[in-house]
């Protein structure tokens, strides 16, 4: 392979990981933004988020050691 291909590979690999990870972060922000702050499913939802977060970041961690 050339540069130029591996190069584009590696570049949507980081894209790939980055929105992996952070896409429960975003789904949960969006979420708070539509219905507010007013209610207790709100805070549910953005501990949801970073928890998930939290989980796929280990869990991506795990998987470059092996």
């Amino acid at each position: 392979m050339n540069k130029i291909i591996k190069l584009m590979l590696i570049i949507l690999a980081g894209i790939d990981v980055t929105v992996t990870i952070f896409l429960p972060i975003i789904i949960a922000a969006l979420w708070i933004v539509i219905s507010g702050l007013d209610s207790w499913t709100a805070y549910f939802f953005y501990g949801l988020g970073l928890l998930a977060t939290m989980f796929r970041a280990i869990k991506i961690g795990w998987l470059q050691n092996d």
